[in-house]
């Protein structure tokens, strides 16, 4: 029962995915690439003791 509800909900994420993905291709890829910097940044102060 829960593989078959997770291979459903994988089926409909992907998708949606595909749909959308195709629209918003070069934004997502800005603001996916916004979220690593800012994570990193987020890791790197971390480890510096700054935050």
């Amino acid at each position: 029962m829960i593989g078959c509800t997770t291979f459903i909900i994988s089926f409909i994420g992907v998708y949606i995915g595909k749909i959308f993905g195709s629209k918003y291709e070069h934004k997502a890829e800005i603001a996916g690439g916004i979220i690593l910097i800012v994570i990193g940044l987020k890791i790197l102060l971390e480890h510096l003791g700054l935050f």
